[in-house]
């Protein structure tokens, strides 16, 4: 058993060291990080039924650091993981853009397994 085996399809992982290294990856993961707590605090000050997060914030940070870290750092990309129904079908289907792949293979270094397969 490794460290991979050990963690549950909702923990966060620790983020690679080179990405500490580039100053909009680490702004990106911070923005990620610490958006479902503002929208939870917009939520518990205003009033039922409105929506606090119109632009899918929780998401939105979520893709741009994907964005980023497969445009940018491509070669940084972990390979298809075979235990991820997501990755697995990219490659069967090959119909998806190169740059969507990249980026959802981008999301197994900053989101656990239960979100990084979403997206």
């Amino acid at each position: 058993m490794d460290s991979k085996d050990e963690r549950s399809a909702e923990d966060w992982p620790l983020p690679p060291s080179w990405m500490w290294g580039c100053t909009e990856c680490t702004v990106l993961y911070k923005a990620m990080k610490r958006a479902p707590e503002v929208v939870d605090a917009a939520r518990a000050a205003g009033e039922p039924g409105i929506d606090y997060d119109p632009m899918d914030t929780v998401v939105t940070t979520q893709i741009r650091l994907a964005r980023h870290i497969a445009t940018d750092h491509a070669q940084d990309v972990p390979a298809v993981d075979e235990s991820c129904d997501r990755c697995v079908s990219d490659i069967r289907a090959k119909q998806f853009p190169a740059v969507l792949m990249l980026e959802h293979r981008a999301r197994h270094l900053f989101a656990p397994p239960s979100i990084a397969g979403l997206i």
